[in-house]
């Protein structure tokens, strides 16, 4: 009976060895699986983000008025910044939002200066 139970304990450490194996393999998969899958959908984001802001772009510089629509936005959001500011608010949000527009006139202005429709 003695040797059984030498047996036993050998076979044991074998028997936990293996579930031990098994059990960890997924979850080590698992875990590896999930940081590929974070990374092709931060991946995926940052492109949806480019192509978002390419068509942006593009949608702009082919509207003749904007840069006169993006104009008149910043001086409106300078005015209510000034008014903010007067009566104790924090302007620089809006001010943030005037200076965002003032830029976009400009970039489109150098883009398309002739402010004609593109030829289609």
């Amino acid at each position: 009976m003695s040797m059984q139970r030498f047996s036993a304990f050998r076979i044991l450490p074998v028997i936990a060895l293996s579930i031990f194996m098994v059990t960890g393999t997924p979850v080590a998969a698992q875990t590896a699986s999930k940081k590929t899958d974070e990374a092709t959908q931060q991946a995926s984001d940052e492109a949806r983000k480019k192509i978002r802001k390419a068509n942006d772009f593009k949608l702009k510089t082919g509207e003749p008025l904007f840069p006169k629509q993006a104009k008149s936005l910043a001086k409106g959001y300078k005015e209510t910044a000034e008014i903010i500011a007067r009566q104790g608010g924090d302007p620089k949000p809006i001010l943030d939002a005037a200076a965002y527009f003032e830029d976009q006139s400009e970039l489109v202005s150098r883009v398309n200066p002739s402010n004609k429709p593109p030829v289609r």
